[in-house]
C-alpha cells in the first residue's frame, strides 16, 4: 500500500510539473465561459431565448381575490397570511434581473456592428421593465439594480427605491425600446413569440393604469393624470398600429377557445408564453378539469348582464329568469359566463375525454361553490396530464381596449359614446358575445354608474386572469370587496336542493336567500393599510436590514 501510494505521488509531481511547462487550457468543456461568448448575434439571441422561460403562466388565478374559491380557502383572500420568510415572487425576478443586466452590459463592449444585435438587447431591456413590473405591482417599492453585481458590489445593500421612481424607471425603459422592436406583422413564421413593438407598448400601458390609478386613490404621487395620459398614449399607439384584433376563430365560441389550443397565435395575443408538445408543456388544462385552479363565486356570476337588456340581473327589468332550475340561471345572459362556467347538463372534450358536466360538487370538475371553471380546460386529449400545450395570454388585445376605456374615465370622470364603441363595445361585439353596446344614454336612463360598468367589464372579460386582486387594491375598495362572505350557488329551494349535490363534508350553510356560504364573511378580514400592500420577505430584510422598514402595515 505505502508503495502504491508513493507511486502515485510521484505521478501528481511529474503531472504538476509538467503543467508548469507548458500551457493548458482549463476551460470547461460543457459550458462557454464569458471569453469565449458574446461574440456574435446568436450569441446574444440565445442569451436572450432563456429569458422567455420566465415569463408567467397560470397558476391559481384570482383565488387570492373575491371571485375564485379553490378546494379550500385562501389566507391571501381571507387576510389570514403572515410575512413570509421567503417569496420566489422576490428571489426569481432577482435572478432574472442579473441575467437581463448581464447581456444589456455585455453589449456595451460588443466589437462587432451594434446594429446585429440591437434588436436582443431591447428584448432584454423589454423583460428588465416586465420583470421590475412583476416586482413592482406585488411589492411597490423595490431595489432598482440595472448592473450585474459581484459578492462586493455595495449595490447588494441598496434601500429600495420609491414605488414612484419605479414606475418612472418602467415607463421609460418600455418607451425607449419601443421602435429597437419589429412590429407583430414583421415577425418570420420562426420568429412567432418574440416580444415586439406592440409588447412594449401594451405592457408600458399596464404599468401606467396600475401607476396612475394607485396615485389617484392612494395618493403616494401627484402627478396621476400625466400617468393616465401615458396609458392613453401607449394604448392607441397599440391600437391604431392595426397589427392586432380580437380572435373569432371559433364562431360563436371564440371567447372560450381563445383560452386553449384554438387561440394559438390569434390575432389577440399580443405578448404569450409559448407551448409545444415534446418541447414544453404545462399541467393546466387537465389541472383545471380536476377543480384544483380554483370555482367561480357568486360575486362573479353576477356580474354577467342580462343579454336581451344589458342590465344587470338584480334590475327588475332585466329579464333574469331566476334561480328555481340550474338551467335558469344561465339563460339569457352575457355569452362570456357559459364559456367561462361549465354548467351542468353540458357535454364537454377535456384532455381526459368526452363528458357530461353534472351538479355534484364533488365529481370532476370539482368545486366548492357549485360553479365548475371552463376556462382554460384543454380539448385535446393527451396521455399525462401535464401535456397541456396551449399558450398563455400575457397580454392580449382585449386588454389594450379595457385599458384605454379605463384610463380615459379616471382622468377625466367621462367617456365619450365614440370612445366607448371604440373599446368596450369591440369587446362587447366580438362573434358569440354580441352583447347591447354602452352608452352614456344607457347609463343615465337606468341608474347605473359608467366606473362601475367599465370596472365590470374589466372583470368579466378578464376574469381568472389574474387582474382581480391588483384592481382592487388600485382602485382601493378591497376593503369592502373582500371583507364579505364567499358564496356560491343558490342552493336552498332550488335544483341543486333536490339532487343533494353537494360533496362530503360541506355543511350547506346558507344565507338568508338561501345562497351558498362558502366561507363566512367571520373568517375574512382585510386590515388596511396592511394588506393593500405584500411584505418584503423576512429573510431578505435579515440579509440586507436597509430594504426596512417593510411595506406599512407589516413594519
Amino acid at each position: 500500500m505505502k508503495r502504491y501510494i508513493t507511486i502515485a505521488l510521484k505521478a501528481i509531481l511529474v503531472m504538476v510539473m509538467v503543467s508548469g511547462c507548458q500551457d493548458i487550457d482549463l476551460s470547461p468543456k460543457d459550458a462557454l465561459d464569458d471569453s469565449q461568448f458574446w461574440k456574435g448575434p446568436e450569441d446574444y439571441e440565445k442569451a436572450v431565448n432563456q429569458l422567455y422561460s420566465t415569463m408567467e403562466t397560470i397558476i391559481y388565478p384570482d383565488e387570492d381575490s373575491d371571485i375564485s374559491y379553490r378546494l379550500g380557502p385562501s389566507d391571501i383572500s381571507n387576510g389570514t397570511w403572515s410575512a413570509p420568510n421567503d417569496d420566489s415572487d422576490w428571489s426569481d425576478r432577482f435572478t432574472d434581473l442579473r441575467d437581463c443586466n448581464k447581456i444589456i452590459e455585455k453589449s456595451e463592449s460588443y466589437e462587432g456592428d451594434f446594429a446585429a444585435i440591437e434588436r436582443y438587447v431591447a428584448e432584454a431591456r423589454f423583460f428588465r421593465a416586465y420583470n421590475y413590473w412583476r416586482l413592482l405591482r406585488k411589492f411597490n417599492s423595490v431595489p432598482l439594480i440595472t448592473t450585474i453585481l459581484d459578492t462586493q458590489s455595495p449595490e447588494l445593500y441598496s434601500e429600495r427605491a420609491p414605488q414612484s421612481e419605479v414606475e418612472d424607471f418602467i415607463l421609460t425603459e418600455l418607451e425607449s425600446i419601443a421602435e429597437s422592436l419589429p412590429e407583430q406583422s414583421e415577425l418570420t413564421s420562426d420568429e412567432l413569440g418574440r416580444v415586439t413593438r406592440g409588447a412594449a407598448l401594451a405592457l408600458r400601458a399596464r404599468v401606467a393604469l396600475f401607476a396612475g390609478t394607485w396615485a389617484k386613490y392612494h395618493e403616494h404621487r401627484s402627478d396621476y393624470t400625466g400617468l393616465l395620459d401615458i396609458a392613453i398614449n401607449s394604448a392607441n399607439r397599440v391600437i391604431q398600429s392595426g397589427e392586432y384584433s380580437l380572435y373569432e376563430g371559433a364562431g360563436e365560441e371564440s371567447y372560450r377557445k381563445l383560452f386553449i389550443d384554438d387561440g394559438d397565435d390569434s390575432p389577440e395575443g399580443i405578448l404569450d408564453n409559448r407551448y409545444e408538445l415534446n418541447v414544453r408543456t404545462h399541467s393546466t388544462g387537465s389541472s383545471v378539469y380536476w377543480g384544483w385552479r380554483g370555482s367561480p363565486t357568486r360575486k362573479l356570476a353576477d356580474m354577467y348582464l342580462s343579454k336581451s337588456t344589458g342590465l344587470p340581473i338584480e334590475d327588475p327589468d332585466s329579464g333574469f329568469m331566476g334561480y328555481d332550475r340550474i338551467a335558469d340561471e344561465f339563460e339569457g345572459r352575457d355569452p362570456r359566463m357559459r364559456q367561462t362556467i361549465l354548467v351542468p347538463g353540458t357535454t364537454f372534450q377535456s384532455p381526459e375525454g368526452q363528458f357530461t358536466c353534472v351538479a355534484d360538487f364533488s365529481v370532476r370538475p370539482e368545486t366548492r361553490t357549485g360553479y365548475k371553471l371552463w376556462k382554460y380546460m384543454s380539448e385535446i386529449e393527451v396521455a399525462g396530464s401535464g401535456q397541456t400545450t396551449f399558450d398563455v395570454h400575457i397580454i392580449r388585445y382585449a386588454e389594450v381596449l379595457l385599458i384605454l376605456a379605463e384610463a380615459t374615465f379616471e382622468k377625466q370622470g367621462a367617456i365619450s359614446d365614440d370612445l366607448l364603441d371604440a373599446t368596450i363595445n369591440v369587446i362587447r361585439n366580438r362573434e358569440g358575445v354580441e352583447m347591447p353596446g354602452l352608452t352614456n344614454s344607457f347609463v343615465r336612463e337606468n341608474g347605473l354608474d359608467m366606473q362601475t360598468e367599465i370596472r365590470r367589464e374589466r372583470t368579466i372579460e378578464l376574469a381568472f386572469e389574474g387582474f382581480r386582486r391588483d384592481d382592487l387594491r388600485r382602485w382601493r375598495i378591497a376593503e369592502t370587496e373582500l371583507r364579505g362572505a364567499l358564496k356560491g350557488i343558490k342552493y336552498e329551494g332550488t335544483e341543486y336542493e333536490e339532487l343533494d349535490v353537494l360533496e362530503d363534508g360541506n355543511p350547506g350553510l346558507t344565507d338568508e336567500n338561501g345562497f351558498l356560504i362558502v366561507e363566512p364573511a367571520d373568517n375574512r378580514f382585510f386590515e388596511a393599510p396592511r394588506h393593500y400592500y405584500y411584505p418584503v420577505p423576512l429573510n431578505e430584510i435579515a440579509l440586507n436590514p436597509q430594504l426596512a422598514p417593510n411595506n406599512p402595515g407589516w413594519e
